[in-house]
């Protein structure tokens, strides 16, 4: 048994964008009784049960809660265990990519149904597509019909999930990777339609500012401590994620050193403080994206000529890691991180 049938009815009932009068509109009965039924004070009828399955794009099953959830579960665990260790293998990046988008193509076959996975393989497709971009790495230069053709099947099961799903976060996901497939297969038309339906931060109205204003005025400051302290992490995920694009471009594309390294300098700074508040940051990808920073300022001065500063930069680096409140496992996680890098892209700079 899954959620309660009250907590199912709200979860796809957001899902679809309804407010409660909207659903009840649809629905013929009144607002309260929505209420009622997701606040467990009230069980809709059962003659309500598949008018309700069909607006809300579910099955009665899945309604009531019966959706095989811990079947998905076991096989999303297996599959992840199995992607986790060809990324954990010795093996070149780039071939590491490849089978992981080999076997989730095999698996997303077989289990057509589960959304988790066919997202997951639309995002490792789109990592894959990196590789291949004859632009950026290049690797399979020989093998592009395959590579093709995993596309295709990858952006076929990303079109039947953003379709037929209800989770609006995997199909947003789908949309990204979707998008990246297409940037990299040089096919742009298709790549902004998939851009231009995810949410942009351009309006400032995004959920999360007003959920936290809603939680104040409905139950004070201290609970919304709690909104602030999840919202911060998210806010830096968005935050890095945009300073590592910035820096990324600039290190491998600015042809003016200075320009390249004031950028990454920036945005180093900007990761750095807000890192003081170590409860803002997920530590894991605060570490990634300290490497990263570094390691396009080195990309800007081999690509300059200056061996020199590289190695100068590199050490001072290390120094900065040494000084800095981590612990000695994470102390050693950023700099291999950082080598990592260095060996695999070296041949690029």
């Amino acid at each position: 048994m899954g959620k309660t049938i009250g907590n199912n009815i709200k979860a796809y009932r957001k899902n679809k964008g309804f407010t409660q009068e909207e659903l009840a509109d649809l629905l013929s009965v009144t607002p309260q009784a929505v209420s009622k039924w997701e606040s467990e004070n009230g069980l809709p009828d059962v003659s309500m049960l598949i008018p309700l399955a069909q607006i809300l794009g579910v099955s009665t099953d899945a309604l009531l809660g019966y959706d095989s959830m811990s079947e998905n579960e076991e096989l999303i665990t297996r599959v992840r265990q199995t992607v986790d260790g060809i990324k954990n293998s010795g093996d070149d990046r780039a071939q590491k990519a490849l089978q992981i988008c080999e076997f989730l193509s095999a698996e997303t076959t077989l289990n057509p149904g589960c959304f988790e996975i066919i997202k997951d393989y639309v995002e490792e497709t789109a990592n894959l597509s990196m590789y291949a971009d004859p632009v950026l790495e290049d690797c399979f230069s020989d093998d592009m019909d395959h590579i093709k053709k995993l596309y295709s099947d990858a952006i076929r099961k990303g079109a039947y999930l953003i379709s037929h799903c209800t989770d609006k976060t995997l199909i947003e996901k789908t949309h990204y990777g979707v998008a990246w497939i297409y940037i990299h297969d040089k096919d742009f038309d298709n790549a902004r339609e998939h851009i231009n339906v995810l949410p942009a931060i351009s309006t400032n109205r995004i959920k999360e500012k007003l959920s936290m204003e809603l939680t104040f005025f409905e139950s004070g400051f201290e609970k919304m401590k709690g909104d602030i302290s999840e919202n911060s992490v998210m806010l830096f995920e968005l935050v890095a994620s945009m300073l590592n694009t910035f820096a990324q471009n600039y290190g491998w594309w600015c042809n003016n050193k200075d320009e390249a390294l004031s950028m990454c300098g920036w945005c180093e700074g900007i990761v750095k403080a807000f890192a003081a508040r170590k409860e803002s940051v997920n530590m894991e990808h605060y570490l990634r994206i300290r490497r990263s920073l570094a390691f396009f300022k080195l990309v800007a001065l081999k690509k300059a000529g200056d061996d020199k500063g590289a190695i100068a930069r590199y050490n001072a680096f290390a120094d900065e890691i040494r000084s800095e409140d981590l612990t000695d496992e994470q102390k050693q996680k950023v700099m291999e991180l950082l080598r990592n890098d260095i060996d695999h892209y070296g041949k690029y700079t």
